[in-house]
């Protein structure tokens, strides 16, 4: 056997409480038809290859297909007139070792929010997940249902509970991810789907829930994609001002835990970038987090402002997928075999391109089935029934490949801007080796991908330890000469890419290090209607202001020890704007808030001011420190 692996111990024996996934040399068993009658059964690998074959009866309790190679199957049941009748699939992965802690490799299993709320059914993910190599997984929580009355302990026992409990049992971390609020925190009329209107709110539950779930929760988001209208529809300004305060209150409830910034819909964008850099907002964040649902080949273009906002600090990818349609003609939300080969393809293009472009922790979405758009778009590396799709199986071969990887630099002819030769450091079977991770792909959509095949051309021949397939099928040790869209893992001694000529993009500087303000300042502006803009398949909302008086308060609130004091002023309005008043002074107790209206004047007529402007607010704390807040406001197109 050609096995491979990683650090802390499996067992060996692969059950069905996992499902149909099994391990190298296990017997494959899955369960029979419905139907009671004789019939026969055949199972087929990923091409459409018959590989096994037998009956089955009706005494029968399982159909055991023997031991099958490493591979993902497809087992038609058929009746005595070699009709289908249905089917079901299989997977066999290689064995695991042990696994790395702080493997790159996550995934996304929303545990408490996809899956049947059925115990069986968790257990059945997190081995799932378990079995991939994963060691860390992303998971949702409803602040309205542990907390439904304001002023109230959080509930005990609850479906995030039991489902924290049960993936920390299993050897996970967690990454969890708020983004909803309780009808209790919302404006009246403003209703559901946004941030609280007061952050003493966001701040107390970002206390409470890292108090509630330390040691069991080791990452924390506090919202989802607040950029998009289904999640509030936030401005720049207001997503910052949550994300301090949530900061502030995950730090007081657990200051082991890691915070990240929370991720946003869509491609980040320049506007993005301003408006975090002028809130002052990478103090607030430990890991940079952002979703991705685009083509591999367009990532660093597309993260550009990404490696920029993170400020030097981790990144990691917490959603990432590229959706595709499900067949049709299945009334489950399956994929057509090309379809299925493809995306699990694209699976191990997309994670290697992220650890390529500076993130250091991928989570693909989803593990359990999912659809959207009207049921006609399909994300799950499951079946309805829990059963693995292909993309499971590139998803366990990463898992096992890419533990404790570093990325060296990608590498190859620079001509063949077609050609992916990503190299990395790996660790297996506790050993430091090079790996290689190849193959080819035009910039296409769905229905074109699969067909590019070129040469592998690179400086020196490299003698390889061993060649894997993208789902983790072993290939020999002969060198590598032709490449295709199906990804092959390369494996070579230590030391090996270092006669290699490895290119790595140039990244920013990291921002200078700064310690959080207690004190967050809030904008409050309802009579500013917000305007909505889509760039670069993201959303972006700003105020609308026009000539004359626009009203609007300034929020204060102090998340620290003792008495802070000092002043906020209105900073550089553009000639002609004033604002009164213009500064004022603050005294702020421990959770005090302090409310300030102002009045923006704007002229009516007079020299020429750009569409949008960045209003900023600083506040001078003294030795407590400098709170800033920034909004973007628009003016009337003339």
């Amino acid at each position: 056997m050609h096995g491979f692996g990683l650090l802390l111990v499996l067992s060996q024996t692969a059950t069905l409480s996992s499902g149909t996934v099994f391990l190298e040399g296990d017997v494959v068993l899955v369960s029979r038809p419905k139907q009671n009658t004789t019939g026969l059964w055949r199972a087929l690998d990923d091409r459409w290859n018959e590989v096994a074959s037998g009956t089955w009866g009706p005494k029968d309790k399982s159909i055991e297909l023997g031991s099958l190679p490493v591979g993902w199957y497809r087992i038609d049941f058929l009746d005595q007139d070699s009709m289908e009748i249905g089917f079901t699939t299989a997977a066999v992965l290689a064995r695991l070792a042990e696994t790395v802690p702080d493997s790159p490799v996550a995934v996304d299993v929303a545990l408490s929010w996809v899956p049947e709320r059925d115990p069986q059914v968790w257990r059945l993910c997190t081995n799932l997940a378990r079995l991939a190599g994963i060691t860390m997984v992303r998971d949702r929580v409803r602040w309205r249902e542990i907390q439904p009355e304001p002023n109230t302990p959080l509930l005990h026992g609850t479906v995030y509970d039991q489902t924290a409990d049960l993936q920390n049992e299993s050897g996970l971390q967690i990454l969890q991810v708020f983004h909803d609020s309780p009808p209790w925190t919302w404006i009246q009329g403003e209703g559901r789907g946004r941030i609280p209107a007061d952050l003493r709110d966001t701040w107390q539950f970002c206390r409470d829930v890292a108090s509630h779930f330390r040691g069991r929760v080791q990452a924390w988001q506090p919202w989802n994609e607040g950029n998009v209208r289904n999640f509030g529809g936030h401005t720049m300004d207001e997503l910052c001002s949550h994300q301090k305060a949530a900061y502030l209150g995950f730090r007081a409830g657990n200051p082991d835990v890691q915070i990240c910034w929370a991720p946003m819909a869509g491609v980040h964008t320049e506007g993005h970038f301003q408006g975090m850099t002028a809130n002052g907002v990478s103090p607030y964040f430990d890991i940079f987090t952002f979703h991705s649902y685009d083509w591999c080949h367009a990532y660093w273009d597309l993260r550009a402002w990404v490696v920029k906002a993170a400020s030097g600090k981790p990144i990691w990818v917490t959603e990432c997928d590229r959706g595709i349609t499900a067949d049709p003609d299945s009334p489950v939300g399956d994929l057509n075999p090309q379809m299925e080969r493809l995306k699990a393809e694209f699976i191990t293009q997309s994670i290697v391109s992220s650890l390529a472009t500076g993130a250091s922790r991928h989570f693909h979405f989803i593990l359990p089935q999912y659809l959207e758009q009207n049921n006609t778009v399909q994300f799950g590396l499951l079946r309805h029934d829990n059963t693995p799709r292909m993309g499971y199986v590139a998803l366990a071969a990463a898992g096992r490949f890419l533990a404790g990887a570093s990325y060296l630099g990608r590498t190859g002819d620079p001509a063949l801007s077609e050609v992916y030769v990503f190299a990395f450091r790996s660790l297996q079977n506790g050993e430091e080796r090079d790996l290689l991770v190849a193959w080819t792909e035009a910039p296409v959509d769905w229905p074109d991908r699969g067909h590019a095949v070129s040469e592998l051309r690179l400086e020196v021949q490299l003698k390889p330890v061993g060649v894997w397939d993208y789902m983790g099928r072993f290939l020999g040790t002969d060198p590598v000469k032709e490449l295709t869209s199906a990804p092959v893992y390369i494996m070579l001694p230590k030391g090996s890419t270092d006669s290699l000529t490895l290119r790595t993009p140039a990244l920013p500087k990291p921002f200078p290090l700064e310690t959080p303000c207690p004190v967050v300042l809030q904008l409050n502006a309802p009579d500013m209607p917000l305007r909505e803009r889509f760039h670069d398949w993201s959303y972006e909302y700003d105020r609308t202001v026009t000539p004359g008086e626009n009203e609007f308060t300034l929020s204060a609130y102090h998340f620290g020890q003792g008495i802070a004091t000092g002043r906020i002023r209105v900073m550089d309005l553009p000639a002609g704007w004033h604002c009164e008043p213009h500064c004022w002074d603050v005294i702020l107790e421990p959770m005090e808030r302090h409310e300030q209206r102002v009045t923006l004047r704007i002229p009516e007529a007079g020299p020429p001011f750009p569409n949008e402007v960045w209003l900023h607010m600083e506040g001078d704390l003294g030795s407590t420190g400098k709170a800033r807040l920034a909004f973007r406001v628009s003016l009337p197109q003339t």
